[in-house]
């Protein structure tokens, strides 16, 4: 997030803010240190160059709460500005407690030598915090103060003078926003949710060689697929040829019905209404006896032989007076009563 400064302009009693210089004298004989020191208004304040801030007091107190840590105060925003150059930047003092209060932010601070020493020379005259804040202005969080000579307002510097007004950078919002967080999050935030988002990334390699098992795992089971296919068919031609053929020995079925039958039996339900169809059919052929009758031997009379004796028979009977038809004839003939 973007750091910039900025400062109130009121006055209280000690401690000058505003166009006069703040009085180093007062600051360095008034009081002892540690002690509360005004760092930023409540509400929205304009700065010189015609930027806007919004300070919420309460705001700033929570977050300096929750991140449990001393807030440093330096000469002239080193540690935002030099610290970046890779050049020292020592705090010149710390802040111990930082409290919302009607007028705006207060902080409790324990000034140290250097700190002591520029207020003395009256080097430096003016109260500035650096603090992060939205696209809108409003603060999100006291970074440091420091003391500086030339302040952005005619009252405690909110940010430090500059010959250009500063470039808003709006990509740290967009950033947040894209990572579906809220606008005003800080860059810790939009760590946590990158480092979320590539928690889960793994090698090339890796990602490789697990493509390849699924591969290879994807085959396997399409042949172990087309094995159980195979025997689940040679199993169901078993049960329709087993059941056709005892249909068959039952006399349920003729053979001229069989193939009809099997085509009934092509998928397992098929099969099952065609078993459940036989349970209740009774055999529909009476057996010819044929397998119980002898063969013959050859020794059968000639269709001429039984014509002649029956004709035969018949004029014996009507010699005696009786009408004898030509079937009855061939009967007797066959019977052996002729």
């Amino acid at each position: 997030m973007t750091h910039r400064s900025a400062s109130p302009q009121i006055e209280q009693p000690g401690i000058a803010f505003g166009v006069a210089t703040l009085s180093a004298d007062a600051l360095a004989t008034d009081g002892e240190w540690p002690r509360w020191v005004q760092v930023t208004p409540r509400g929205e304040v304009v700065v010189r160059d015609g930027r806007r801030f919004i300070f919420e007091p309460e705001r700033l107190v929570a977050r300096f709460a929750a991140d449990g840590i001393e807030v440093p105060s330096d000469i002239d925003h080193s540690i935002s500005l030099k610290a970046k150059r890779g050049e020292q930047a020592d705090a010149v003092g710390w802040i111990k407690k930082l409290e919302a209060r009607a007028d705006g932010t207060w902080a409790f601070i324990d000034m140290l030598a250097a700190g002591k020493a520029a207020l003395a020379a009256k080097t430096h005259r003016y109260v500035s915090p650096t603090f992060s804040y939205t696209e809108a202005g409003l603060a999100t969080w006291l970074h440091s103060i420091a003391l500086v000579a030339a302040p952005a307002l005619a009252m405690p510097a909110i940010a430090s003078a500059s010959l250009s007004p500063p470039q808003e950078h709006s990509m740290p919002n967009k950033i947040a926003t894209a990572l579906g967080l809220a606008e005003t999050a800080d860059e810790a935030a939009c760590l946590s949710a990158i480092t979320t988002l590539t928690a889960g990334t793994v090698a090339k390699a890796v990602h490789d060689q697990a493509l390849a098992n699924l591969s290879a795992a994807t085959t396997r089971v399409a042949e172990l697929e087309a094995q159980i296919a195979t025997r689940d068919k040679a199993d169901h031609e078993a049960k329709v040829a087993a059941l056709l053929d005892a249909a068959l020995t039952a006399k349920k079925i003729v053979p001229a019905q069989r193939d009809k039958y099997a085509s009934l039996c092509a998928t397992p339900a098929g099969l099952a209404e065609v078993q459940a169809l036989l349970d209740v059919t009774p055999a529909a052929l009476q057996s010819s006896g044929l397998d119980e009758r002898a063969a013959d031997t050859g020794d059968v009379a000639q269709p001429v032989d039984v014509l002649a004796k029956a004709h035969a028979e018949i004029e014996k009977a009507q010699k005696v007076g009786i009408v004898l038809s030509l079937p009855d004839a061939v009967v007797m003939v066959n019977q052996g009563i002729a």
